[in-house]
């Protein structure tokens, strides 16, 4: 296993994987280097948490109350499928019969860079209208900086990034080929979510910046 978790993250334990950042929703079982089971559902993250769960459990013949360790992915992606998931997970471990239920937690952008062609890749992600993630690799760690930069700085200064899809298909269009399959079954299980997770204590999605409203103030109208 690498090197960032290999003492906090035990194989011979039974981990699930909750991944609602984007469409389809993945939810797994992973083993040291690979998955037990690994499902994928394009229902929306309401229904599609606890579907997505159940036949998981039901193909691993395992029961919920087994889970000693769950890896959930903060962000970015759909902020619905994030808050949902958070609140999943919270639930499972409110009602779950060990005490030490341990949560891990892990950044897509991290992830994606496994994913990449290009070993610990700059990955991009879209933020708000008008801005970008982008993550900027950090030698020997998979767990690296993330800035949010304006759209266009981000595109014109690291024209050589990989790409997340815009789930909400609101940013500027990337080359196809710089885009990412963000698909969990190329991920070798452990071995690879132990490079880029932390333990969670705080079980909430990643957001670095909080939105911002613009102030309104009432205006008088001359009749």
């Amino acid at each position: 296993m690498s090197t960032f978790q290999k003492d906090k993250i035990s194989p011979e334990q039974i981990s699930l994987l909750v991944d609602a950042s984007t469409n389809p929703i993945q939810i797994g079982i992973p083993n040291s280097n690979g998955w037990e089971t690994l499902v994928r559902c394009e229902d929306q993250a309401l229904e599609g948490l606890f579907s997505a769960t159940e036949k998981v459990l039901e193909q691993s013949k395992i029961m919920i109350s087994q889970v000693d360790q769950i890896f959930y992915c903060e962000g970015p992606g759909s902020t619905l499928g994030l808050r949902l998931a958070a609140a999943f997970i919270r639930t499972l471990q409110w009602s779950h019969p060990k005490q030490g239920l341990k949560v891990f937690s892990f950044n897509a952008l991290d992830l994606a860079a496994i994913l990449a062609p290009i070993e610990n890749a700059v990955i991009q992600a879209p933020f708000r209208i008008g801005f970008r993630f982008v993550r900027i690799p950090d030698e020997g760690s998979f767990v690296s900086e993330k800035k949010i930069l304006p759209e266009e700085e981000a595109l014109a200064d690291y024209q050589d990034s990989y790409h997340l899809p815009d789930v909400r298909k609101r940013s500027k269009e990337v080359n196809p080929k710089k885009t990412l399959v963000y698909d969990l079954s190329n991920i070798r299980g452990l071995y690879d979510l132990g490079s880029v997770s932390k333990p969670c204590s705080v079980i909430v999605p990643y957001n670095p910046r909080a939105p911002q409203f613009k102030k309104w103030s009432p205006r008088s109208f001359e009749k």
